[in-house]
């Protein structure tokens, strides 16, 4: 028993430098360790499943997927890049990316389902809804609709910056009437032909032909 007791008593060392964790409460209601260093702490899986299982029917934040372009004044953490270990069992904490337009990682160890955030990672998760859906960020279902959702972000930047923001609206409105319209693929047609009617009758100059004066 005295053993049993010493072993719960040893307090659990940071993944990120070598200083030990210090009890304390994430939101009023989660119990995590903390880690005066680094500022990241430790949400054990028994506590962060407790948390969500107390959570109330309603509540559900809505999800956005991050991408390139989001949180510009957010910098990561120093101790982001650095590899750890679980604190509780002594694995390697597992990396998921979070892409925005500074990355960061979100740690988990797959052996007890642990989670490591650093500071300032768990208020970016907070807006993006995110922080209720850990395990969902480890999937590679997940992990695949985020790189579809940066295509998707990246396109439509480029064309805002190619068309202008006014004329680029009017055709991200259009083609979300026409992806759900049974015959919107008419619809394409008719624009891709009037824009190759127009660019045979006037043609583009090419830059680097010379002109030829009579």
């Amino acid at each position: 028993m005295n053993q049993q007791l010493q072993k719960k008593a040893t307090k659990m060392k940071s993944p990120k430098c070598n200083c030990e964790l210090q009890p304390s409460i994430l939101n009023d209601v989660i119990s995590v360790q903390y880690c005066p260093e680094s500022q990241g702490f430790w949400i054990s899986s028994i506590d962060y499943e407790g948390w969500l299982r107390i959570l109330p029917n309603w509540y559900g934040e809505e999800v956005t997927l991050p991408h390139q372009y989001m949180f510009e004044d957010f910098k990561p953490s120093a101790y982001d890049s650095k590899a750890g270990l679980c604190p509780e069992c002594g694995f390697y904490l597992s990396r998921a990316k979070i892409n925005i337009k500074r990355p960061f990682y979100v740690e988990r160890c797959m052996n007890c389902g642990g989670i490591w955030f650093d500071n300032g990672e768990w208020e970016i998760l907070e807006q993006l809804g995110l922080h209720t859906r850990i395990k969902e960020i480890f999937s590679t279902r997940w992990q695949a609709q985020v790189r579809h959702n940066q295509h998707e972000v990246t396109a439509r930047v480029s064309l805002m910056e190619q068309l202008g923001e006014e004329i680029a609206d009017y055709i991200f409105q259009l083609a979300d009437i026409l992806e759900d319209h049974p015959h919107g693929d008419a619809a394409a047609t008719y624009l891709f032909r009037r824009w190759e009617k127009k660019r045979k009758k006037f043609p583009a100059k090419n830059p680097l032909k010379p002109e030829i004066n009579n």
